[in-house]
């Protein structure tokens, strides 16, 4: 017996869905990840919270729609990246489950993706509703642009700090094919 049909004709149908999982499937197992991710990764619930207090800054600034829209976008694109690294962090755990020198670059490449989205947005942010927020306590908005370049090598600066800490030695390029273990491999 066929099982796509039936006396009502392909409504009836009881198997598989020719293109796999179906929608609502698909936005199930899509709520699933992310509930996992919140509650394992505490990165991913502080920057929540971060676009929580921006996003409700811009709606307290009463910030016009487009500047709100770029807002919302970096947001998302923080706290999409952070889902992508978490799950990258879980397939290279499961590919490497032993300390390893690719492993670690994939990590840290994928968290950099996260850092880099998360500055962008910062200044984002601070050129969004530094204005507006500025003008609300009455302090001259001179400084804005020196502060946003300030952020940004800030950014940098930890950046590259980051691969030096905790006597963490910068990393030393492996002969092609070769898969070593350093003091940080993950």
């Amino acid at each position: 017996m066929n099982r796509g049909s039936s006396a009502g004709g392909a409504a009836g149908r009881a198997g598989p869905k020719p293109h796999g999982r179906g929608l609502v499937e698909a936005f199930r197992a899509a709520g699933c990840g992310l509930q996992h991710a919140l509650h394992t990764q505490r990165n991913l619930r502080v920057q929540c919270g971060l676009a929580a207090v921006a996003l409700g800054a811009g709606l307290v600034l009463r910030v016009p729609g487009t500047e709100m829209a770029v807002l919302v976008l970096a947001c998302g694109l923080v706290l999409g990246l952070e889902l992508v690294n978490t799950g990258v962090e879980a397939l290279v755990d499961g590919l490497w489950p032993h300390p390893s020198e690719v492993a670690r670059r994939v990590k840290d490449t994928a968290a950099a993706a996260v850092v880099v989205a998360a500055a962008c947005a910062a200044g984002a942010g601070v050129l969004i509703l530094g204005p507006t927020l500025l003008v609300r306590l009455g302090v001259s908005g001179s400084w804005l642009p020196a502060a946003v370049a300030g952020l940004g090598v800030l950014a940098a600066s930890a950046g590259a700090g980051w691969r030096w800490r905790a006597g963490s030695p910068p990393v030393e390029a492996a002969p092609p094919g070769v898969v070593k273990s350093g003091p940080r491999g993950r």
